[in-house]
């Protein structure tokens, strides 16, 4: 990949109770970034009550931690904020249940690198391993962002994301919880930063984790109140 030498990127973890899948996804990120002037893979433990601090640290991961659980959009502030702190030039988020793939991390950040973009932001196909209610769901929230913000992408609660440190006081949020996709993407839109959709794996290893419908109702009325406030 070019464009790497002298950047300084962090990776940016948020986790609750993943410590089966977090040592899977740590030791696949080893080899990720090794170009780069520095790496970090930071874990943010958001209230977990399982073996997750412990996988984080035994992988060499940095590890914060939330001694209650506040939310991913909270957990994802902390993680970005340490890495300002550390001088990284770009950031990448990454879920840590398995579903984002470290195979794709040189093509979301390409077009950072190349100076294609400001902000990548990944795509899934809504269809074949992606669960019906996942599925469904994500389609409304993609319809009314599109019809409230004029936002066109194809999946707007993927959390496969990465964006230049510089643009990170623009994205900067203040949802807490699973709307922080979401209020990402207005922000981006609002602040007029170049973006870049890119394909991804469609990975689930859960049918019932992740953002649920009361959680997609919460963001739905929560995409009105950005609206009416605009």
């Amino acid at each position: 990949m070019r464009g790497e030498a002298g950047r300084r990127l962090a990776i940016v973890i948020p986790a609750h109770n993943e410590s089966s899948r977090l040592s899977d996804l740590l030791r696949a990120l080893e080899p990720a970034g090794q170009a780069f002037a520095s790496r970090w893979v930071i874990v943010v433990d958001d209230g977990s009550t399982d073996g997750t601090v412990s996988a984080g640290r035994s992988a060499g991961a940095i590890v914060l931690r939330h001694r209650i659980n506040l939310g991913k959009g909270a957990a994802l502030l902390t993680g970005c904020e340490a890495a300002r702190r550390l001088g990284a030039d770009l950031m990448l988020l990454m879920d840590a249940d398995g579903q984002h793939q470290a195979a794709d991390i040189p093509r979301m950040l390409e077009p950072l690198l190349t100076g294609k973009a400001q902000v990548v932001i990944g795509v899934r196909r809504l269809a074949g391993q992606m669960p019906a209610p996942f599925r469904i769901g994500n389609r409304l929230l993609n319809a009314t962002i599109r019809t409230l913000f004029g936002i066109k992408i194809s999946d707007t609660q993927c959390g496969f994301r990465a964006f230049s440190s510089s643009v990170f006081p623009a994205l900067r949020w203040e949802a807490s919880d699973y709307a922080v996709e979401s209020e990402m993407l207005i922000r981006m839109a609002r602040a007029r930063l170049a973006y870049v959709a890119v394909p991804i794996a469609t990975v689930y290893h859960d049918r019932y984790k992740g953002t649920q419908p009361l959680d997609g109702l919460r963001i739905l009325r929560q995409l009105v109140v950005w609206r009416l406030r605009a």
